[in-house]
Parts: structure tokens; sequence; C-alpha cells
């Protein structure tokens, strides 16, 4: 379950994403992130009423770090996108899940087995086949790579608190504390959005917010390293996308390189059920 909910959410944020690369420079970041929030918070907080969950979460100083590593990630990762080729991103956000692996065992207690080891070396195999073995170094490109390590950080936050908190409490408390951060830091250039920009922005909060539902469900219920290797099934639909809306034409590398991120996702799943 935990598996299929990490690749519900990973659709999600290539979907956002494809959305915010097709918003462009049209918003300041900061009011992007500040929108994206305050759509979403209304449903958020119905969701918590209705289900009458408590409106905190229990451990606050880890959601504190959560939203920290959360936000600068965000900003980083938009800017990322707004600037340089949507797959570039994708492949470049792909190393996410060895360096969350890396990082497991120090903050969360958890260590990565042999076979996610393995599963996540065919994962990243296949990824550098899909966007090919040449990425360019510009700025965009480190500030990707920056947003990637603050990710893995904020996801490691999320599975301490999925712990003892509600997956709905725990997305609608980041947000909430996302749209004060974001709107406080965008109100010195704050514009007003057209209609288009509307659409995209109301299109970027739904699947961002329920991308973030879905990722916090998939890690309170399963071991990060094992649940983030999931996540590679992201670079399969960014090329689809690349494909319908940029006109990007895989190549036969792209092919062979899909069928490997596939095979690790499936590998990775047997040896799932295998171990419970």
């Amino acid at each position: 379950m935990a598996l299929l909910l990490m690749f519900s959410a990973s659709a999600c944020f290539v979907t956002m994403s494809a959305l915010v690369k097709a918003l462009g420079h049209g918003l300041p970041l900061t009011e992007l992130m500040f929108l994206r929030s305050l759509i979403a918070l209304p449903v958020l907080l119905g969701l918590v009423l209705y289900y009458r969950h408590p409106l905190l979460v229990r451990n606050w100083k880890v959601l504190l770090l959560r939203t920290l590593f959360g936000t600068c990630a965000m900003f980083c990762f938009y800017y990322a996108l707004t600037n340089m080729p949507l797959a570039d991103c994708v492949f470049i956000g792909r190393t996410q899940p060895l360096l969350l692996a890396l990082m497991a065992p120090f903050l969360v207690g958890e260590k990565a087995g042999k076979n996610v080891w393995i599963a996540i070396f065919i994962g990243l195999i296949g990824t550098a086949l899909v966007i090919k073995p040449r990425v360019e170094w510009a700025l965009a490109s480190w500030v990707a790579l920056a947003a990637s390590f603050l990710a893995a950080l904020a996801h490691l936050m999320v599975r301490r608190l999925g712990r003892t908190d509600h997956s709905q409490v725990i997305v609608f408390n980041f947000t909430f504390l996302l749209c004060l951060i974001s709107g406080f830091a965008s109100l010195p250039s704050l514009t007003l959005p057209s209609r288009q920009q509307w659409l995209l922005l109301l299109g970027i909060a739904a699947f961002a917010s329920l991308g973030q539902f879905l990722l916090t469900k998939a890690y309170s219920l399963e071991r990060a390293p094992t649940v983030a290797a999931a996540s590679y099934a992201s670079v399969i639909l960014s090329i689809i996308y690349g494909y319908f809306f940029w006109n990007e034409i895989p190549l036969l590398t792209s092919i062979v390189g899909a069928l490997l991120i596939v095979l690790g996702g499936m590998y990775l799943m047997l040896t799932t059920l295998r171990t419970k």
C-alpha cells in the first residue's frame, strides 16, 4: 500500500511541476508558494475538522524543522523548474532516495538493506539513461541538487511526525506555516494573477496538496528508503509530459532507462513483500 501511495504522490508532484513550468516567470516564486498554499488551506482545514483530528501536531519541534526544510526545498525546486528543462530537473531530483537512504540511519534510526540499495542503484542507472549522462551544471542545476537534499531532510521529518500524528494534520500544519512564511516574503512584490495564471495556480495547489497527503501517508506506513525508491516513477511521467507539451521525443536510451526504472521498482516491491 505504501508503494502505491508513493507512486500516486510522484504522479501528483510531476503534474504540479509541469504546471509550475507552464506558469514560468509570470509570478514571483514567493507569491507562487503563497497562493499555492492559500488556495489549499481551506480544503485541508475542512478535512481536519470533518474527521475530528486535532488542529496541531504533537511534536511541534519536528514540524518546524519539516517546515524549514520543506519551504527552502520548494523555493529551490520552483527556481530550478523555471530556469532549466523539466527532464533535467526531475533527474537531479531523483538523487533524493540515495540521500534519504544515507541520512535515514542517523535521523530516524532506519537502515537500508542490501536489496533496497540494489533497487535504488538500478533506478539510478535507468534515470541516467533516460535523461542521458550529460547535464549542464549551471546555477539552476546546483539549486536543483540543493532542493533534492533539503527535500530528503524534510521527508525524514515527515517520517518522524508520522509516528505520532495523522497525515492530514501534518499536511495542514505544514501548509499553514508555509502560507505565513511565503505570504510575508511576497508582500513587497505582490501582483494580481491573470485568469490563466489562476487556473494554473488552482492546479498547482490541488496536485501539490494531494501529493503531500499521499507522500505523508506513505512514509507513515513504510520505511523511508523503501518508499523513496518508488518515487522513480516520476521520471517516466516526466518523459510523457515532455513529449506532449514540449515536443521532446524519447531516444532509445530513454526507453531502456524507463525499463530499468520499472525493473527497479518491481524488484523493490517483491523484496518488500518477502520481508513482511
